[in-house]
């Protein structure tokens, strides 16, 4: 554009190849019959001063656009590493803590067999337990009857004693009238 306004300013029209006609007749153009058209040489100024500050807004733009772009990149490859990181970081935890759920989990089924057989050996127990407690403790005998058979049994014992005393001394043929009175 600037060079058309330049270069406009020197132009001429030749007029030798026109004819005459009705369009002398014509309505006035705003510039002599065989002038040039040199465009707006007053508002060129104007017009240029306009498209240059077009061109450089445009520049900034695109050049703000670019930093803005390369400062876009440059934060994503940084969030992109942070989350990585943060990610792999989060992997890793989330594996530890998986491996020490299942070690808990085979510790807690483990102890709940232990705790199972041990039941179960405390029941055969207590049912043996109470089995037993009547033929130890409820003899259907009152005291006083209880150290009289044990007497007896101690004076039963101690003459069993004495027989096997005279045979070992005297033989068989000794163990007449011998322990009678123990």
């Amino acid at each position: 554009l600037d060079k058309f306004y330049k270069t406009m300013g020197k132009e001429e029209v030749d007029l030798s190849l026109a004819q005459k006609g009705p369009e002398d007749d014509a309505p006035d153009a705003g510039f002599d019959n065989g002038e040039a058209y040199l465009g707006g040489q007053s508002e060129s100024g104007g017009i240029l001063a306009m498209l240059d500050v077009m061109k450089s807004d445009f520049e900034r733009t695109i050049s703000e656009t670019e930093k803005a772009e390369e400062q876009a990149k440059q934060d994503h490859l940084e969030f992109m590493t942070e989350s990585g990181m943060s990610l792999a970081t989060k992997e890793a935890a989330e594996k530890a803590k998986k491996e020490q759920l299942d070690d808990t989990e085979q510790t807690l089924s483990t102890a709940e067999d232990n705790l199972g057989s041990q039941t179960n050996i405390l029941k055969e127990s207590i049912t043996e337990l109470l089995d037993l407690k009547p033929v130890c403790i409820d003899t259907g005998m009152s005291y006083e009857d209880r150290v009289a058979r044990r007497e007896e049994e101690l004076a039963a014992l101690q003459k069993a004693l004495c027989i096997l005393g005279a045979y070992q001394t005297y033989g068989p043929d000794g163990l007449a009238g011998q322990c009678d009175n123990a």
